[in-house]
């Protein structure tokens, strides 16, 4: 899995029939959770999510989550970004975010 760096850490997982980009920005989270960001195409003005948003945000913070435990690390999220057209299976997310979160605690990005 690659992981990109930039202000966000992004990371593409593509499994068969599902496809997810986990896109993260760590920080301080907002008490109201993660900020959310759409990614849209050029060609469109406005979001319709064909995912389960509250779901996929549960799973990235317990991908977090999981790699703090393990790592002994204390990122926080403070913003997500969903492209509106994924279609991600179940944990899917939260495995990419586990995969970024880890990384970024054990200084591989």
């Amino acid at each position: 899995m690659e992981i990109l760096r930039s202000i966000f850490y992004r990371a593409p997982h593509v499994t068969g029939p599902a496809c997810v980009l986990v896109s993260i920005r760590f920080g301080r989270q907002p008490e109201n959770g993660p900020k959310i960001i759409y990614m849209l195409t050029q060609e469109k003005h406005e979001a319709s999510v064909k995912f389960d948003l509250e779901n996929h945000i549960a799973e990235v913070l317990s991908g977090v989550a999981k790699a703090n435990a393990e790592f002994s690390g204390s990122l926080e999220v403070e913003a997500i970004e969903i492209v509106p057209d994924d279609y991600p299976r179940r944990f899917q997310a939260e495995y990419a975010a586990y995969k970024i979160a880890a990384a970024v605690l054990q200084g591989e990005v």
